[in-house]
């Protein structure tokens, strides 16, 4: 029987607000529901976090450093400290009834499997993306040696990799990865009240758009806001109107931009909200042209607060957004495809808006909800515990010791 978990991000509040710290907060608040005692651990580069925070789910444990680990290159120094501490902290506390569980793979994710492994603990990573965007792709693609070798070794001796979506299913099986330790299941969203989303139905007058997250170039929140502003010229009774929810330095580029070119107001950047869903309950749908991600948790969120999505086809887009059904998925991340994704929105009759709306919900109610994703997470753990095959595991063993030592 599992009663405790410790749960590892790259980065956390107050550091990041972004889609892994949100994932991490409430995946953590849900198992913690289930009786399972949480502790979250992660990095932090500011001085004014607490090393240690007691939660409702348990602990939150920061290492405190000038650099995050996953940076690499000239701030390697960073990683090996973190992956040290790592070890030193935990080893007593892992135990083999005690599951690790790392949101992405990515360097900082080294520490965590080794001290999994030294204690002969259960130890899965929940990947990020998928495709262009795949963690293990992001590893490769570091400068130096150590990004593939630490590939080689989280490939080499993780029990199980949790996918989102077919793309990284894919990713996995192409990289040897053999299917008995890939859990497919999606990211997970904490469900509002249906009752709250009936009055937001209501009201919604079918010309909001909004994108809630990081405003930063990544994002391509560019591809929005011209097509927001091309939209509302070619459709001026239509009184379309974006929100570009969040805090960012292309937010901030944007809005300078927009004092110019945008007078009448058509985007609106209302800033950074612990809270999405009062922004999410004025709008009718979720507008995001990111290639990065197309399972964010934005997204997420927005479909459980029946907003119809107008997303960039990216990897796991296709596994959440059925295309005419739950919401609309553009062949290319440009103006011109997502200008002509709002109009068709604008041009929704009430009754199919309303209809997409309820069906994004019931997708998110059926698929999605955090706590249902959490009782998938322990069943995964439990059947590691039982299973874990062993051939993998000891094929590194002295080069993992090695760096945590």
């Amino acid at each position: 029987m599992i009663e405790r978990l410790f749960l590892v991000t790259a980065g956390y509040y107050p550091d990041s607000v972004g889609g892994a710290a949100r994932q991490a907060y409430i995946l953590a608040e849900a198992l913690g529901r289930m009786g399972i005692d949480v502790t979250l651990v992660a990095p932090s580069t500011a001085s004014d976090a607490p090393a240690r925070e007691e939660t409702a789910f348990g602990r939150i444990e920061r290492f405190h450093d000038r650099f995050y680990p996953s940076a690499g290159g000239r701030r390697i120094a960073s990683f090996i400290r973190w992956t040290r501490w790592f070890q030193r902290t935990y080893r007593a506390r892992i135990t083999p009834e005690t599951p690790v569980y790392v949101f992405h793979a990515r360097l900082h994710a080294l520490g965590p499997v080794l001290a999994a492994r030294a204690a002969g603990a259960p130890v899965a990573i929940k990947l990020g993306g998928g495709g262009e965007a795949s963690d293990f792709e992001a590893l490769r693609a570091k400068r130096y040696f150590y990004g593939g070798w630490i590939k080689s070794l989280l490939l080499a001796n993780v029990d199980a990799f949790v996918a989102n979506g077919a793309q990284i299913e894919a990713d996995l099986d192409k990289l040897g990865v053999e299917p008995g330790r890939v859990a497919a299941f999606p990211n997970g969203v904490a469900l509002p009240p249906r009752e709250r989303l009936v009055e937001a139905l209501a009201s919604r007058g079918g010309n909001r758009f909004i994108f809630a997250g990081r405003l930063v170039e990544d994002k391509r929140l560019e591809v929005v806001f011209e097509a927001a502003l091309a939209c509302a010229e070619d459709t001026p009774g239509s009184r379309a109107q974006l929100v570009l929810l969040g805090d960012g330095p292309e937010g901030r580029r944007l809005q300078n931009v927009a004092r110019v070119r945008d007078p009448g107001g058509i985007v609106r950047f209302p800033g950074y909200t612990a809270d999405v869903y009062p922004e999410l309950w004025k709008a009718d749908f979720f507008i995001s042209a990111s290639m990065r991600e197309g399972q964010s948790n934005a997204l997420l969120e927005a479909m459980s607060a029946g907003l119809i999505p107008i997303i960039y086809g990216a990897s796991g887009a296709a596994d959440v957004v059925t295309h005419g059904e739950t919401g609309f998925i553009m062949a290319k991340s440009d103006p011109a495809h997502f200008a002509a994704g709002m109009r068709t929105a604008l041009l929704l009759s009430p009754e199919r808006r309303l209809a997409m709306s309820l069906a994004a919900r019931q997708f998110a109610a059926e698929h999605i909800g955090i706590d249902a994703v959490a009782q998938r997470t322990m069943a995964m753990f439990q059947a590691l515990g039982k299973t874990r095959p062993s051939g993998h595991r000891g094929a590194h063993a002295r080069e993992l010791l090695a760096v945590g030592s």
